[in-house]
C-alpha cells in the first residue's frame, strides 16, 4: 500500500526534478492545446485509476507501471477494458499519478497515450506534454473536468465554458497543510476554493468542465468515429 506524501511536498520534488531535466535536456516545448493533444494521442479515454506500482527515489517516482480501468473510450485503435502505461524518468510532465488510498474510491482522469514500441516491452506511456486531466463526479453524477488546468494551452475562450460545481468523491479536495500561509492563499484564490469546516486546511474545488463540453475541444476529427471499434 502507497503511503500518502504531502502535496507540497512533491510540488517542491517535481519542481526541482524539472529543473534537472531542462538542464539536461533544454527547454521543453510548448505546451499543447486539448485537440493537439487528442490528435497527437494513440489513446483518448476516460478512465479510473486501478494499482501502480512505483520506484521512487527520495519519495520521488523515477520509473514504473501504472494500470487503469477504461470507463468511456474516445480514442482507442481497438476495444480496450483496462491499459497498462509504462513511464520513467522524472519531471512534472511525466505519466506518475498522485499517492491514493487503494482501499476506497480511486481517483478518474481523462488520459491521453501514446503507443511506445521502446518502452522495454510495454504498450503504453504517457503523452510528452501529460497525460491526465483529473475528472471529478458532482453531486448530481455528473463527470466534471476540474479547473483550472495547467499542463494545457487554451487558444478558445475557455473560462466561458467554466461552471461552478458541487462535487463529491475522489479529486474533488486538496490538502493545503504544508504549504506557507501566502502560498496557501495565492492557492485558494487561483483554484476557487473553499474551506471544509470539519477539517482545517482541507479544500473543495469548486469549478469545472462538463466532460460533454469538454468534449467538444477535443475535435471529432481527433476521436474514434467506429462505435465497434470504440468497444461501446
Amino acid at each position: 500500500m502507497k503511503k500518502i506524501i504531502p502535496i507540497a511536498l512533491l510540488l517542491a520534488a517535481s519542481v526541482a526534478a524539472q529543473g534537472s531535466n531542462d538542464e539536461e535536456q533544454g527547454e521543453e516545448r510548448p505546451l499543447t492545446t486539448p485537440s493537439q493533444r487528442a490528435a497527437e494521442s494513440d489513446y483518448v479515454v476516460l478512465a479510473q485509476l486501478e494499482v501502480y506500482d512505483y520506484e521512487e527515489r527520495r519519495d520521488v517516482p523515477v520509473s514504473g507501471d501504472t494500470w487503469v480501468d477504461v470507463l468511456v473510450p474516445y480514442k482507442v485503435p481497438r476495444p480496450a477494458e483496462r491499459l497498462k502505461i509504462f513511464e520513467k524518468g522524472h519531471g512534472e510532465r511525466k505519466c506518475y499519478f498522485e499517492d491514493a488510498d487503494l482501499w476506497t474510491e480511486l481517483p478518474r482522469y481523462l488520459l491521453f497515450l501514446v503507443d511506445d514500441p521502446d518502452a522495454e516491452g510495454r504498450e503504453l506511456t504517457g503523452h510528452p506534454d501529460g497525460c491526465a486531466v483529473p475528472v471529478v463526479t458532482t453531486t448530481d453524477n455528473q463527470y466534471v473536468v476540474r479547473w483550472p488546468i495547467e499542463n494545457m494551452r487554451f487558444d478558445a475562450d475557455v473560462e466561458s465554458m467554466v461552471q461552478e460545481f458541487e462535487f463529491h468523491g475522489p479529486g474533488s479536495f486538496i490538502d493545503l497543510e504544508d504549504m506557507l500561509s501566502f502560498e496557501r492563499e495565492e492557492a485558494i484564490e487561483r483554484m476557487h476554493l473553499e474551506p471544509m469546516e470539519e477539517r482545517r486546511f482541507r479544500y473543495r474545488y469548486t469549478r469545472g468542465i462538463p466532460l460533454s463540453d469538454f468534449r467538444r475541444l477535443l475535435g471529432a476529427e481527433n476521436l474514434t468515429r467506429d462505435r465497434i471499434q470504440r468497444g461501446n
